[in-house]
């Protein structure tokens, strides 16, 4: 996996055994190819250049994991594989309304110092749009998009995705149960007194 660039050259076997060191080289890897295209023939350019069967490669792998489920149940199943690439991934189930959708969390991006080592601002050009245009070619009917990049100083980078729903999904909009808004209530109360005695007091001393 020394040579892989990660965007069309994959096989399963790279993704069952990749660590940090191998998501590391694979990084470098583009970041070397993606920086001498740009200087041969323009960022554009380059940009297409590297996706050359990338969209194939991403149906591929994506596919593996949610044909046939939701995105959300999809993404979960990846969750064991990123780890040990020095991912820390959060799936939230945001489906409704007959669209699938899911966000993807990643509370570090191990790319950040690696592409400034390169000459690269942030690694999003490389890494993360690559993969986000990749899965709208792959998947025609996707919405894909970024929504927060650490590496523009927000505290994650999160990614959201939906489709139109392959099968019957429950909202994740359910509305609690009267029992269960009870229970809530009462959890406040101690909150509440206390907003009370803070506006009591403020009042008093007004």
């Amino acid at each position: 996996m020394e040579d892989k660039l990660g965007n069309g050259d994959l096989q399963i076997a790279d993704i069952l055994n990749l660590d940090e060191s191998k998501t590391t080289n694979m990084f470098r890897n583009r970041f070397v190819k993606y920086k001498k295209l740009v200087e041969e023939i323009g960022d554009e350019a380059a940009f297409e250049k590297m996706m050359e069967k990338y969209p194939e490669q991403q149906r591929l792998l994506m596919g593996a994991f949610i044909d046939n489920t939701t995105l959300a149940k999809g993404f979960q199943k990846t969750i064991p594989l990123l780890r040990p690439a020095g991912f820390i991934t959060e799936i939230v189930d945001v489906a409704q309304d007959g669209v699938d959708s899911a966000l993807e969390i990643q509370r570090v991006c191990p790319a950040l110092s690696l592409a400034k080592e390169y000459g690269f601002e942030t690694p999003c050009r490389v890494l993360c749009e690559m993969e986000q245009e990749a899965a709208r070619r792959a998947y025609p009917d996707m919405k894909a998009s970024i929504m927060s990049k650490i590496a523009e100083g927000d505290c994650v980078c999160v990614f959201k995705y939906e489709r139109p729903a392959q099968m019957d999904i429950e909202s994740t909009q359910k509305q609690p149960s009267g029992f269960s808004q009870m229970v809530e209530l009462i959890q406040l109360i101690p909150t509440l007194i206390q907003i009370g005695i803070k506006m009591l007091k403020v009042r008093v001393s007004g």
